[in-house]
């Protein structure tokens, strides 16, 4: 007898079963699809943007690089000029402003390839040229002098009396200490956030004893032009101990712009108007800590010169007459604006100006021969002591030796900024053990990547 075996099919419940099984693994499978999706793509991004960061650095690297390669090449470029400046004023021709053009200087090297036809429009052809195809993205550069503004800090060059002298006659005559009525006076007549006061005299007292090496309370007279420490006590009764947070002074120099910000003083008003009047345009700013001591002549705003002078000479119409004042800063300005080029090759170039002196290729003969006799826009000459101008012309110079090269690179949506200061001053050389000569690209003061 045959015996036949038959399939029983399976339950309608089991069916079920089956199906809701078949439904999880497919829904799971899905979640870790779409995790792994999400993560590679999260992955892809991060990478992306680390890469584009990693390429916009590099090229606010080679722009900061190219910038100081062109800025201690420019006694190469002045040659080329001398001749024609000699023709016109009878003198050598001073340092070239090269850093103010930089961005432009620099653009065949910051443009990617396909932006470049309106520099070939100009005539300058990219067809024999190596490593320029391909660029990732673009960067910008901008290059300050900061021997154009007031130092505050301890002065390179300075030491003792003369480096307490030298800032405490600028910053005083700066903020309008020598006018009968200054612009000014609010700043110094407003108590701050804390409830303080803090006059001209305690200002200029506070920024010396921030970076001055003794513990005595420094005094500035203004009539004598000079400071004296130890008359009314120690720094470390200073008002930084009654703060919150007290501190005490630092008693070494500044390392950075924004170390000010602790100093008695510099509220938010005196910053806006004296340090960063435009935030975060290092041309605006009036005062510094990057610099020698001197002051240069042909990068410097005719307000900071105007200080200078009434450093030397505080007793001088352009000092004490704010009408004489502005024609001066004025008259300056207007002349910069139509000469593009520097004004002046030597200091004493500058005291002649403010004297009125010189023959006819000197600046202030020339206004004169161009406007008419007794015109309102020309300024008074004054006289300076001789002993005082002496003075004034070892505080000036006509060559810029320390800059603020702020360079920025752009790669898709990063973007990468170099803050930085250099130092070309020829007679600055590293101390031990690294003694040497200066390097031709110069030395970093400040450097930090953003």
């Amino acid at each position: 007898m045959t015996r036949t075996t038959t399939r029983s099919r399976p339950k309608r419940s089991q069916e079920g079963v089956a199906l809701i099984l078949a439904i999880t693994t497919v829904a799971i499978l899905a979640v870790m699809l779409t995790d792994m999706h999400e993560t590679t793509g999260t992955a892809f991004a991060v990478s992306t943007s680390q890469r584009d960061a990693l390429q916009a650095e590099y090229m606010a690297k080679s722009a900061l690089n190219l910038t100081r390669l062109l800025i201690g090449k420019e006694p190469e470029v002045r040659r080329f000029i001398d001749p024609l400046y000699r023709a016109a004023t009878g003198r050598p021709a001073p340092q070239l402003p090269v850093w103010n053009f930089i961005d432009d200087l620099l653009a065949p090297f910051c443009t990617p390839e396909d932006e470049r036809d309106t520099l070939m429009q100009l005539g300058i052809d990219f067809g024999d040229t190596v490593g320029f195809d391909g660029l990732p993205g673009r960067c910008h550069v901008v290059a300050v002098s900061e021997n154009g503004k007031i130092n505050v800090n301890d002065p390179l060059f300075l030491d003792g009396e003369r480096a307490r002298n030298n800032v405490a006659n600028q910053l005083f005559a700066l903020t309008g200490g020598y006018l009968p009525e200054s612009p000014y006076d609010a700043l110094f007549t407003t108590q701050d956030e804390n409830g303080t006061i803090t006059t001209r005299l305690d200002l200029v007292a506070a920024v010396i004893d921030w970076w001055d090496r003794d513990i005595q309370r420094t005094d500035f007279d203004p009539g004598a032009g000079e400071t004296r420490t130890g008359g009314t006590g120690t720094e470390d009764d200073s008002i930084y101990q009654l703060r919150d947070d007290g501190y005490r002074n630092k008693n070494a120099p500044l390392d950075s712009i924004q170390e000010l910000r602790l100093i008695r003083g510099f509220s938010d008003d005196f910053w806006a108007t004296f340090v960063e009047p435009i935030p975060n345009d290092p041309a605006s700013r009036i005062l510094t800590i990057y610099a020698s001591g001197l002051v240069n002549i042909n990068e410097a705003s005719p307000q900071v010169l105007l200080g200078r002078v009434c450093a030397h000479a505080p007793e001088s119409t352009l000092c004490t007459d704010p009408l004489e004042s502005f024609k001066f800063t004025n008259l300056l300005s207007t002349i910069r604006a139509l000469i593009p080029i520097p004004l002046f090759s030597r200091p004493e170039d500058f005291t002649n100006f403010v004297e009125g002196k010189g023959g006819s290729k000197d600046l202030y003969p020339m206004i004169t021969g161009f406007l008419p006799e007794g015109s309102e826009l020309l300024f008074l000459p004054i006289v300076i002591d001789e002993q005082e101008k002496a003075a004034l012309v070892r505080s000036l110079a006509t060559a810029a030796r320390i800059f603020t090269i702020e360079a920025t690179g752009v790669v898709g949506r990063s973007r990468v900024r170099i803050e930085s200061v250099v130092n070309f001053h020829d007679r600055w050389v590293p101390p031990p053990p690294n003694t040497g000569r200066m390097p031709g690209l110069g030395v970093f003061h400040y450097y930090r990547v953003n």
